[in-house]
């Protein structure tokens, strides 16, 4: 059409008029389209979740890792075409084979998952109402202790503490079942401090030093008319820290200067280890001490300040366990939603060294950390990590942080976290969450957390060699449709669930870029798609025209068709780049062909874009507003959906004309208008920011 000039109502019914005589091939393309990104938007709950993110959660919203993707699909293109000219072209089918495989893996196994599996609960929290406050997780329960009040003055006149664990066994609170009587702690006090140490917790009133441990004895563990503010055990040797600021041992007359950040911070946790240390952490600091021995007083071993006020802490095993001995880690929270951690050997006296592998400190919660505690919630493995933020209570497991739990909570106050572990099948644990004078709790399994069903991935992992292999031996157009349906479904949602929207806007601006360079400048893609229709792989769509099409007799080139004089009328075929990267489409006049011979292409590439963009906008918009009985973020991924259809079918009529087109420019550019005027009119133009960083 170079060089011609038609009147615009010519164009258009010119454009209309070839449109009408491939519709057939149109819509069949169009249908493709919808089913495959549908088909994305049905497995994209199987994938969202933290570890399928391809950089992580805080990856999601960073603009470096979008233009590392964009840098590896240009290196692909790049050895596409180096081992096309090089003849190697036996390197390339085999290579995207096994490509491919992998990528329908990501479609089939959660598809037969979701058909044989039942989905499990939804999380939910109970509440009961409770006089118990939950002091220290201990082993596979937790201590607690109830205010002993009189009824006649309301004054205090004591405490009780209990031993709590057992959950769901026999009758119990909220379900967790005392394990023993209450034992009765006389103090008129409004407050007392707590030490932990590896048996149980130490009691102090500034009168009073009281163990309680497995015998939850109190005729043995009291003792009366001590000056004790801290109570601390190690070795079998009890200290306290007297009004008088100073460290005694309980049986010596011997006393020890302490150091001064005790007096002046508030502090928030106190652990004694085996090993004649203290672990001792204040709104300021991290603190190691060394108790005193022959050999020498009481000592700093090692100290860390904090700019950030330091708002919960939590001491167990590690979740990095690398050698024979079990590794200790003590992880602090932050006012600014950070979590850092330490190694600590508690089996020698050692400096405790950062845990690098924690990278849980920029900005990864929440506002303010409420609570943290390290668990073992199946009485297997390592401990597992549960943290309270402002707004979610989270469950991260193995050395990976893997996140399973993310629930919405709305709690103002400070939050105390414990965990009980159960006798019953159906349930591995309750994870108790105390406000005030409530208990929230929450039953957690490990069925919970299953993935996907053993016989859903046996049976989607055969699925996708049948069809690699039907793909192999007879890669007729409906096999390649099938494959590539499938493929693009599942690169769709892994690609989608891993940016947030504007990075994937970014990433298809950049591609479009790149698409019409490569059409109109640099004409690479037409080497590119001569490649893969030679070599009848299933990174485009077949949609024929004709009934008795086969896609095995295709041999047109791209090169050939585009030395042809354009004719005006309807084009053969279109060809969009196939991968997941853009389109090219060229035409070819119509000659007299032989019957059964017209087809039209597009690359997979020109639907995996507009699709990855719908499912960013379910995974990541705001959620809660319901519309017309789903929630606006569905709708909006739909509307984004139909913005890339109109821009497809625009291009069609361009295509049509006889122009060649790359696809992405209209294709992207109807995806995005539709996500940006869905996201406006349905939730706010507020919805549209996200925090992205490079």
């Amino acid at each position: 059409m170079e060089g011609e000039s038609l009147r615009p109502t010519s164009q258009i019914k010119e454009m209309l008029g070839a449109m009408k005589d491939q519709w057939q091939s149109m819509l069949g393309m169009a249908v493709m389209f919808v089913i495959t990104i549908l088909i994305g938007i049905l497995i994209q709950p199987f994938y969202d979740k933290p570890e399928f993110r391809a950089f992580g959660e805080a990856g999601a919203s960073q603009a470096r890792n979008v233009l590392m993707e964009f840098a590896f699909i240009l290196i692909f293109t790049a050895a596409i075409i180096y081992l096309a000219k090089k003849k190697k072209e036996w390197i390339i089918k085999y290579g995207i084979l096994g490509i491919l495989f992998i990528a329908l893996c990501y479609a089939t196994i959660p598809l037969t998952n979701l058909v044989i599996s039942e989905t499990p609960e939804p999380l939910e929290f109970d509440s009961t109402s409770t006089i118990y406050e939950m002091i220290h997780q201990h082993n596979d329960g937790f201590y607690a202790s109830q205010k002993l009040v009189n009824k006649t003055t309301g004054d205090i006149a004591g405490y009780a503490f209990y031993s709590f664990s057992n959950a769901y066994s026999d009758s119990g609170i909220a379900p967790i079942n005392m394990l023993h009587q209450g034992i009765v702690f006389e103090s008129n006090k409004e407050s007392l401090n707590f030490s932990k140490f590896s048996d149980g917790i130490i009691v102090c009133d500034g009168q009073q030093f009281m163990k309680i441990d497995n015998d939850f004895d109190v005729s043995t563990k009291l003792n009366k008319n001590i000056d004790c503010i801290f109570g601390f055990n190690s070795n079998n040797s009890d200290w306290y820290i007297n009004t008088n600021n100073e460290l005694r041992g309980i049986g010596s007359n011997e006393s020890y200067s302490i150091p001064n950040f005790i007096i002046n911070e508030s502090t928030i946790s106190v652990w004694s280890t085996n090993n004649n240390q203290l672990i001792w952490v204040t709104e300021n600091r991290f603190a190691l001490l060394n108790l005193p021995n022959e050999n020498s007083n009481f000592t700093i071993e090692f100290e860390k300040s904090y700019d950030s006020k330091i708002t919960a802490v939590t001491f167990g095993s590690s979740l990095w366990q690398d050698f024979d001995f079990e590794q200790k880690l003590l992880v602090l929270g932050d006012e600014n939603g950070n979590l850092t951690a330490w190694n600590i050997n508690t089996e020698i006296n050692s400096i405790p060294e950062i845990e690098t592998r924690m990278k849980l400190d920029t900005g990864f919660f929440n506002g303010s950390i409420k609570s943290v505690l390290l668990a073992n919630f199946n009485n297997f493995a390592q401990d597992e990590l549960f943290v309270v933020d402002e707004s979610n209570f989270r469950m991260f497991r193995s050395s990976s942080l893997v996140e399973q739990i993310n629930m919405s909570i709305n709690f103002e106050e400070n939050v105390n976290l414990a965990l009980s572990n159960t006798s019953i099948n159906s349930v591995d644990s309750v994870v108790i969450l105390q406000t005030n004078n409530e208990w929230k709790h929450v039953n957690i399994s490990e069925s919970q957390f299953q993935l996907v069903n053993e016989w859903a991935f046996l049976i989607g992992f055969c699925l996708s060699i049948l069809l690699m292999i039907m793909l192999y031996i007879r890669p007729e157009w409906y096999v390649v449709n099938l494959v590539g349906i499938l493929v693009g479904a599942g690169v769709v949602a892994m690609l989608g669930i891993s940016f947030v929207p504007w990075l994937i806007i970014i990433f298809m601006i950049m591609a479009a870029i790149y698409d019409a360079w490569a059409v109109y400048k640099s004409k690479h893609m037409l080497d590119l798609a001569d490649t893969m229709v030679n070599l009848k792989l299933p990174i485009l769509l077949v949609a024929p025209q004709e009934k008795n099409y086969s896609f095995l007799d295709e041999q047109d080139t791209m090169r050939d068709r585009e030395k042809l004089e354009v004719s005006r009328e309807v084009p053969e075929s279109v060809i969009i780049r196939s991968g997941e990267e853009k389109g090219v489409r060229t035409d070819k006049p119509r000659k007299k062909k032989e019957k059964g011979t017209d087809a039209m292409f597009m690359g997979l590439g020109d639907v995996i874009f507009p699709g990855i963009l719908v499912i960013s906008a379910i995974t990541w918009l705001p959620e809660g507003t319901i519309i017309l009985g789903a929630d606006a973020t569905l709708w909006v991924g739909i509307l984004t959906m139909i913005g890339g259809l109109c821009g497809y079918f625009i291009l069609m009529g361009y295509v049509a004309l006889g122009k060649p087109q790359a696809g992405l420019p209209l294709l992207n550019s109807g995806a995005i208008l539709g996500y940006l005027i869905s996201t406006i009119l349905l939730l706010g133009i507020s919805a549209l920011e996200f925090n992205i960083s490079f």
